[in-house]
């Protein structure tokens, strides 16, 4: 599951529609896509913070480097020593929102100095004792140790609520999450109040999908402190994560107010206005996360995300060279910056920045999905349909891989597998109206126009508005000799758009000629030269012209 903002590309966009060959007087048109073309109106991922949900690799995931919120309590640190309340268990303001390691509490007996030299050895050693020596553990990355000392503590004091949370940090370090969630639940049992704990539970709630608890949690941690920034920040993360992103907005901007400074505020907020195509207002606060950190990676890729939405190019690609200097293994600024690369008409470079990645993560079925639609882009469709096989193999359920590698076979001439390659693609994307549209080229191609007919016809059911689909149906029609239905077609674009481009007037004209109306074809025949004329396209002027002049 997706919590972070993140939307991965898709490669629908990235071929040209298969329009051609199905009428014998076509004029020439482009068969050629050029990388520009096929990059255009696609979707740059969205690169957030992650906090993805626990994988099992032995150590929290939430331990990031700019995750300070939960630093507080997972992070290596030497121990500092406290020599206030010297007595008492820890509360929350001993841990504290703002602190940044757990801190050791001495018995009453033991000086500061005595402690911080080791010169204690007490003969029977209080619940605060094998609290300090969980910390100190903890703190040298020694995890099981840790445990044990906390698990002492407990035993001496079963409602050391300090004790239950930092013996949660130390099982997520040690990989037992559920065991973590345990610990954290006795904490806010025994001390109800404790707004770390609810905090930290929340966290892990978030990384394991839950998002209803950890909404709740998140809120609890704020009723108890009102000035909780980061349970703000978080809340507004998890609200974003049920696509909620005006109210995280909200959320948000409250982090912000309580501290100005909170850069990971700043940069959730340019990401949720990303995800409402907000794009002009979210360069405002990621300029101002990066403003508070220079090195900030993560704003820098999503600023060049807007920019790259903005259609300013050169923005987005400095803004992923930036990136890239802090971090020259980032696969995220690579991927990304292949779409600026193939945008700014670049496609070796792109090529290379997908290469890249995949150097970096050798089984990213994006980057292979990118990749193979690049090489169709280009017309290199035996390299494509091997990067659409290695994506099948990587996910068998992937049905854009199959939907692509059908269209790569069809430009192969290899229709049998094409139309093959189609049924699978239908079958895991049952609704999708390009994929009965392609088949339907496919079949014509193939000379099957009822079946052609029939799939265009569903298309259309799927998405009433959907041009390519009635124009590719008004040429099956067409060439099955049903000109009315054709002409119908053609017409129904042309009142959607009356812009439409020279090849509709083309089609309607010649579907006129066949239904005798010589004045509408002229008319329409018309229309279409001056289109090609104004577009510069010499041949398909030539071609409508030596048509008129048989009318």
């Amino acid at each position: 599951m997706n919590r972070s903002g993140l939307t991965l590309l898709s490669s629908t966009t990235l071929l040209s529609s298969l329009l051609g060959g199905l009428i014998s007087v076509l004029p020439a048109q482009a068969n050629e896509f050029s990388v520009e073309e096929a990059y255009e109106a696609t979707d740059l991922p969205v690169f957030d913070i992650p906090v993805d949900p626990y994988v099992g690799s032995g150590a929290s995931t939430l331990s990031r480097a700019d995750d300070a919120a939960l630093q507080m309590h997972r992070r290596r640190a030497q121990p500092v020593l406290e020599a206030d309340e010297m007595s008492q268990p820890m509360t929350e303001d001993a841990i504290g929102e703002e602190a940044v390691t757990p801190t050791l509490v001495l018995p009453e007996s033991v000086s500061p100095a005595a402690a911080a030299e080791g010169d204690y050895s007490p003969t029977e050693m209080t619940a605060i004792e094998h609290y300090n020596s969980g910390i100190r553990a903890y703190n040298q990355g020694d995890d099981a140790v840790a445990v044990a000392s906390f698990n002492a503590a407990i035993n001496a004091n079963s409602e050391y609520a300090e004790a239950y949370l930092f013996r949660a940090a130390a099982k997520l370090n040690l990989g037992d999450p559920t065991a973590a969630m345990a610990d954290y639940s006795t904490a806010i049992f025994v001390q109800p109040e404790y707004a770390l704990a609810y905090f930290s539970r929340g966290a892990l709630f978030y990384e394991t999908g839950e998002l209803g608890s950890a909404i709740d949690d998140f809120e609890n941690a704020i009723a108890i402190n009102p000035t909780y920034v980061a349970a703000y920040d978080y809340l507004g993360l998890a609200k974003a994560a049920i696509g909620a992103h005006e109210e995280a907005l909200v959320d948000f901007e409250s982090a912000i107010n309580l501290d100005p400074d909170y850069e990971l505020a700043h940069m959730h907020r340019g990401t949720s206005l990303i995800q409402l195509r907000e794009y002009d207002s979210a360069i405002a606060p990621l300029s101002t996360a990066i403003n508070l950190r220079y090195d900030y990676v993560e704003a820098f890729l999503n600023r060049g995300v807007a920019y790259y939405h903005l259609g300013d190019f050169d923005s987005a690609l400095d803004n992923f060279n930036r990136a890239l200097d802090f971090d020259d293994e980032n696969s995220e600024a690579y991927y990304n910056r292949s779409y600026v690369y193939a945008a700014l008409r670049r496609p070796n470079d792109a090529l290379a920045d997908i290469n890249e990645v995949l150097s970096l993560q050798p089984n990213s079925v994006e980057a292979y999905m990118a990749r193979g639609t690049l090489y169709s882009a280009q017309g290199d469709n035996s390299a494509a349909i091997a990067d659409f096989n290695r994506v099948i193999e990587l996910d068998a359920y992937a049905g854009e891989a199959y939907h692509q590698r059908a269209r790569a076979r069809v430009a192969t001439n290899n229709v049998p597998d094409a139309l093959s390659d189609y049924e699978s693609a239908i079958g895991l994307s049952p609704v999708d109206g390009s994929v009965y549209k392609g088949r339907a080229d496919a079949y014509a191609i193939y000379g099957d126009l009822p079946s052609a007919i029939a799939d265009y016809t569903y298309a259309i059911e799927l998405d009433d508005s959907y041009a390519e689909a009635y124009a590719s149906r008004g040429r099956a029609y067409y060439e099955a000799g049903d000109a009315q239905s054709a002409y119908q077609d053609f017409s129904q674009i042309i009142s959607q758009d009356p812009a439409a481009d020279a090849d509709i007037y083309y089609y309607r004209g010649i579907t006129l000629v066949a239904l005798g109306d010589t004045f509408g074809a002229h008319s329409d025949l018309q229309a279409a030269a001056d289109r090609y004329l104004a577009n510069g396209e010499a041949d398909g002027y030539r071609a409508v012209i030596e048509r008129m002049s048989r009318l």
